[in-house]
């Protein structure tokens, strides 16, 4: 059986989170992963940790390139993806494939995508999709175990300059992801997501409160022990004096009583659900998918749960918690609540009688 030898990557398109273009020459001897993303992919950001996993489990041996293929039209702007890269705290060399034409050098459908090369410069498998991180693996464990056996395998650990070393993040505010206003109060809150946490202001401007330690995790508590992981959107219930905040990357909603001043989860586990279908459970019980929006409704919290590509409810006063709208399909379907479909819904309001979706993809 013939074998397909991995298509030359460019070396003068941009390339990002490295200090030269990289080529599959320089790289015999290492596992190769390329990950075929677009940075408004929510699929694509989910696979995020899982490459990270593997970065560090096979420091010596593998090397992963994002090829950022675009999507839309602003995706294929350089210093976008520089922010992304940022924003999403990559830690791998990316090249900007802004005409995809190695995306059609490697013949890939379908965001994400990983071609995986051996250290002899071989494409030797192609996997789509999230949730790949044990397939990965494998392939991976495999490849070194025979290459070390034929002897082309080249241990060393490859370092570069990342992004985030040439721009330190130094601004007070870093990738806010979302604001809210509330006039009846004076208060201003941001969604701090790249610092992760919450920022409370005055409309003038002056700071009440930060909540959140600052570091990335899923930790209840007061003000200053809390942590929370890129939040995004919120509602503010002022009668009972509380905000609400979808907790994006911690998968959870997350409730915040400026009375006692205390953080509270009050849905989600802090792991990625990978069910789809329409179900229901015990919010504290219940895995979500990268809750991006919440909007409040008496004793209802709607909320946009972008990675399951639906609308949430969940009911306060018993703790339950639902798909409210959206088969799981990825599409743009019109229709009842259960016919419905969305792609990546990420902002939601309403004036009360009726719901109103940003629906991003």
């Amino acid at each position: 059986m013939s074998r397909i030898r991995a298509p030359k990557l460019p070396q003068n398109y941009p390339w990002l989170n490295t200090d030269k273009p990289l080529s599959l020459e320089s790289l015999k001897g290492r596992v190769v992963i390329l990950d075929f993303w677009t940075y408004c992919c929510i699929n694509c950001l989910h696979v995020l940790p899982d490459l990270k996993f593997l970065e560090q489990k096979y420091p010596d041996s593998l090397t992963i390139i994002g090829i950022h293929s675009a999507k839309f039209e602003n995706e294929k702007d350089v210093e976008n993806v520089r922010q992304a890269i940022l924003r999403y705290d990559i830690g791998h060399p990316v090249l900007v494939d802004s005409g995809s034409r190695v995306w059609q050098q490697y013949a890939v459908r379908a965001w994400p995508t990983f071609k995986i090369i051996d250290p002899e410069g071989y494409i030797v498998g192609s996997v789509s999709g999230e949730g790949k991180r044990d397939v990965l693996d494998e392939i991976i464990g495999k490849l070194i175990e025979e290459h070390q056996d034929k002897g082309t395998i080249n241990f060393s650990e490859v370092s570069s300059i990342l992004e985030k070393q040439k721009q330190p993040l130094t601004t007070p505010l870093a990738f806010p992801g979302k604001v809210l206003a509330d006039s009846d109060t004076n208060q201003l809150f941001v969604a701090d997501s790249g610092h992760h946490r919450i920022v409370v202001s005055t409309l003038e401007g002056e700071v009440l409160h930060i909540i959140g330690s600052g570091k990335a995790g899923l930790i209840d508590g007061s003000f200053y022990e809390a942590q929370f992981f890129a939040p995004q959107g919120m509602t503010f219930d002022a009668k009972n004096q509380i905000l609400y905040v979808a907790d994006t990357e911690n998968h959870a909603l997350r409730k915040i009583d400026f009375t006692t001043q205390q953080v509270e989860t009050i849905a989600g586990t802090g792991e990625k659900s990978s069910q789809i279908s329409p179900h229901s459970g015990v919010a504290r019980e219940t895995r979500l998918n990268s809750p991006w929006d919440v909007d409040k409704i008496g004793d209802r919290i709607f909320i946009a749960m972008a990675g399951s590509h639906q609308i949430w409810l969940l009911q306060l006063d018993t703790g339950m918690i639902s798909t409210y709208a959206g088969t799981g399909a990825e599409a743009c379907v019109d229709g009842s609540l259960t016919e419905s479909a969305f792609a990546q819904p990420s902002g939601i309001s309403t004036d009360g009688n009726e719901l109103f979706v940003a629906d991003s993809e």
